[in-house]
């Protein structure tokens, strides 16, 4: 096969000259760049797609992990939430226990403008005394450094919360302990208004009998049907007619300590009730070995009087 070649009108006619080997050989070259150029398309395709798909996961797990720091953070703010909760309950309960325990052994702690405090009836004033060892701020309470990471932060104050609970829980726990003690001691005024003893502990002449003898309690000289206290929470372990004591109450305290109310007119529990401190168990009568309304009121431990020798 043969070409010819022209430039322009003028010029010369340049031949070229084309085997079969030219045609064939000039075809594989073509169709080699075609197959080359088609291979490289497809691997910049394909690594753009991997450079766009790792992209994305990389974007996913980033939203993943957000969301669920997020929702790390959101539960551990709850969960202080509750923690702070739960702390200020138990204060509150510790409050209550405070006051409880004050007004049991007559002390008045309610705030008032003076700063005093009412001990019965006498009232002291204590003025603005302070007092106590220098410590710093931050021997307090640590809030860790600015720089520390917030999810970190939040976890020792949840930490910290939890052992604040935990210790508000044992105070609380000691507290009610020493009340529950507190409130089973006899210590409460067994008559609404108490008089003056007409026959106390110990030998006196019996006014029975006249003769000298042991009085196992104390006798105090009330109306009829003045209600009879009980001085400390318990349980009734005898509520029932005696030949000597006439209508009779026993309550069993703890520590194996047992009160006696003596000489009722009429009893106002059974035996196996739980009475509360002033709780009115009976009323002043005349029963039994008695020469007059009155009270005779014992405090015994482990069956044997208190006081006796």
């Amino acid at each position: 096969m043969q070409i010819l070649i022209m430039t322009g009108p003028h010029s010369k006619v340049r031949e070229i000259s084309l085997t079969a080997r030219h045609l064939v050989f000039g075809g594989a070259l073509s169709l080699a760049l075609l197959v080359g150029a088609n291979v490289a398309i497809n691997d910049v395709t394909n690594e753009t797609k991997d450079i766009l798909h790792a992209m994305e996961k990389k974007d996913l797990l980033e939203k993943r992990f957000i969301a669920n720091s997020e929702d790390d953070y959101e539960t551990k703010l709850m969960e202080l939430q509750a923690r702070l909760d739960e702390a200020q309950r138990n204060l509150a309960q510790l409050d209550d226990l405070r006051m409880q325990l004050a007004k049991t052994n007559g002390v008045n702690l309610a705030s008032n403008s003076s700063n005093s405090i009412n001990y019965g009836d006498n009232v002291v004033n204590l003025g603005n005394a302070q007092g106590g060892p220098l410590s710093p701020a931050n021997a307090v309470i640590n809030l860790g450094n600015q720089g520390e990471q917030y999810g970190a932060r939040l976890d020792r104050t949840v930490q910290d919360s939890i052992a604040l609970s935990n210790r508000v829980q044992e105070v609380q726990k000691s507290l009610t302990q020493s009340w529950d003690v507190s409130s089973s001691i006899p210590t409460a005024s067994p008559l609404p208004l108490m008089p003056q003893a007409s026959s106390g502990l110990g030998y006196r002449i019996d006014p029975i009998t006249q003769q000298t003898a042991w009085h196992e309690g104390t006798d105090f000289p009330a109306a009829y049907g003045t209600p009879i206290l009980a001085t400390a929470e318990g349980v009734v372990i005898r509520a029932a007619w005696d030949q000597e004591y006439g209508y009779v109450v026993d309550v069993q305290h703890k520590n194996a300590v047992v009160t006696r109310y003596a000489h009722a007119q009429e009893i106002l529990v059974k035996q196996g009730d739980f009475v509360r401190q002033s709780q009115a168990i009976a009323k002043v009568g005349s029963t039994g070995r008695s020469t007059g309304p009155h009270l005779h009121y014992e405090v015994l431990r482990d069956g044997v009087t208190l006081g006796k020798n």
